[in-house]
This record gives C-alpha cells, structure tokens and sequence, in this order.
C-alpha cells in the first residue's frame, strides 16, 4: 500500500470511530409510538378529530399513533401529563386553544401556555353550538328568556371555569336566568347524555354532535359561538347577530408539542403534520364530522393565538369573578 493509500485509510478510520458518538447522539426518530393525548373523555369532538388525524399521522411518520384520552380539572390534566413527559417528540396535545391557554379559577396548573408549549399543526375551526334539551319545548332565544323566568334552570359545562362555564355564566345574565344552577362535567359526551337525559336544560355542544341530535328531535340548536355563521347550520345566527356579547370566542383544535422539543424533531413532525392537513381525504373526513378543516394558518400565527387568548380569558375570568 502506497504512503499516500496509508494516510487516507488512517484519516477514514478515524472520522469513523469520531464521527460514531455524534451518530449515537441523534436516534432515528420516531422511535417508539407517539402518543396524542386528548385532555377529555373519548367521543367528544375533539376525539373525533384526534382519531382522523392521528392514523394518517402515523402513515406519514411510519409508527404508530396512540390517541391517550386524560379528561378531568378543565383539561388540564391531560395538559400537564404532556409538559412533564420527555420533550422528544412521542407526546402530543391535541386541543382546543381555549382549553389551553384559560386558567379556571382554583386550578394552577405547573404549565405556562405560552412558554411550555409550541404549536404542530391547527386542524380545524369547531365553532359550538348552543342546544336546549327536548324536554324545554324552547325553539328560539327569544322563547328562552321567557321559558327561564321564574323557574329553576340548570346548565352543563366542560368543567369549572372553562370558557363553555364562563360564556354560560354571562349567557345567563343576559337572558335574566335569576335561578340558574351551573353543573360541571369532564367533557362534551357526559354532559351531552345529561342533557338528553333531563339532568340539564342546556350546554354549548360541537356542531357534528348538535346537528345529528338535532336532526333526531333530540335538541334544538338555538345559537352558535362564533364571529360568522358556521357553513354547517347555515340557518342558525350567531349569538352576535341576535344581540348578546361576548359570545363570539373563534375555536380552533391544534396539536401543540413542548417548547423543549429539540428543532429537528419538532420540524419533523410538522412537516408531517402539514401533509397530513393537505391530504382531501383528511378534510373531507373532517367536514364529514362537521369540523371545518383550519387550512393556512401559519405557525406563527397559531403562536400570536396563544398569546391573544392567554389575554382574552384572563380578562373574561377576571370579569365573571370567582363563579360556581
């Protein structure tokens, strides 16, 4: 073997073994399964979206995608089981950006929304619907304000000091509720089934559940929470629109990652995100459950929507006082 052969088989061998730790340093990712954790019970709306995205997310990442739904104190719970997870990737929150950045009265969660958290990807725009029980025999606001005078009323809500209690709290001020009685519940589905059952008069619903329930004379849809009308009940007015505020909160469902994500797997899932969000079939799954696909919203953007709403709630909580 030539000098010159000599001196580059030692220079080869030795970026080898020297480039072998920083190889070590950097594992394939993903690794191991992911896991989306949903902060409420399984059969709400956000479960809905959270079960289309999370199989198409797998096939683009190639692994596995568990939905890990952990409802309980205003979402929170779920929340912070994702900020205390290992910020490598596997752990996600898909959420309702409500949820996230409103802190409820008597909860302190160990996060900070904006700080903890970085967004992934928004997935869908999920205006609510405002939908009274059958057994009310309300067919209008109008009739609503009358039906409450007088009587005892009692409305269902995500859980304490979440904004469908809050917007509840100052939907029933409004109408002249003197006697109305809030009922917390862990998420959509229970109070849904109270709802159907009796046990409540009234509770914001995810437009899909409300218009099937609606369809089958099980509610009747009165208002929606949103700054237009949704494309879905195109015939049901805004709470705007009939004269009541601060009652035109926009809703979108995101999956957010931890800021402490290293760069490269954070743009990794992402990038996989976004094609999962440009695929037809993953919109028209959505507009199926009624959820209107939030296509174009930058990440910077989804980052200036945590910080605005961190701001609207802590005003809106601060307003409503310590409400039960």
């Amino acid at each position: 073997m030539s000098t010159i052969n000599r001196r580059q088989s030692i220079v080869l061998c030795a970026a080898a073994v020297l480039g072998a730790p920083a190889l070590a340093s950097s594992p394939r990712f993903p690794s191991q399964p992911i896991k989306v954790v949903v902060p409420y019970p399984a059969g709400g709306n956000a479960d809905n979206i959270a079960r289309v995205f999370s199989k198409r997310f797998g096939e683009e990442l190639k692994t596995p995608v568990v939905v890990d739904n952990k409802g309980g104190a205003s979402g929170t719970i779920g929340a912070d089981s994702v900020y205390k997870a290992n910020p490598d990737g596997h752990t996600l929150l898909l959420t309702v950006t409500s949820q996230l950045t409103s802190v409820p009265a008597g909860v302190k969660p160990t996060y900070n929304a904006i700080k903890d958290f970085t967004p992934v990807v928004g997935l869908c725009v999920t205006p609510l619907a405002f939908a009274v029980g059958e057994g009310t025999g309300v067919k209008s606001m109008k009739e609503l304000e009358a039906w409450v005078k007088g009587r005892k009323v009692a409305y269902g809500s995500y859980g304490k000091g979440t904004s469908t209690h809050v917007m509840q709290h100052q939907l029933m001020k409004q109408i002249g509720a003197k006697d109305a009685a809030h009922v917390p519940y862990r998420g959509e589905s229970p109070m849904v089934a109270d709802m159907l059952g009796g046990q409540v008069d009234m509770g914001f619903v995810g437009i899909g559940q409300a218009r099937e329930l609606q369809k089958n004379g099980r509610v009747r849809i009165l208002a929606v929470v949103a700054t237009q009308r949704s494309e879905f009940l195109p015939d049901v007015p805004t709470f705007t629109e009939l004269g009541y505020k601060d009652l035109d909160w926009s809703y979108g469902v995101a999956v957010y990652a931890a800021s402490k994500t290293p760069e490269p797997i954070l743009k990794a899932l992402q990038d996989a995100a976004k094609k999962v969000m440009q695929d037809p079939e993953v919109q028209k799954a959505y507009r199926a459950q009624s959820n209107q696909p939030w296509l174009n919203v930058s990440l910077d953007e989804m980052k200036k929507r945590l910080v605005l709403d961190t701001d609207n709630w802590a005003k809106a909580l601060a307003e409503v006082g310590t409400i039960e």
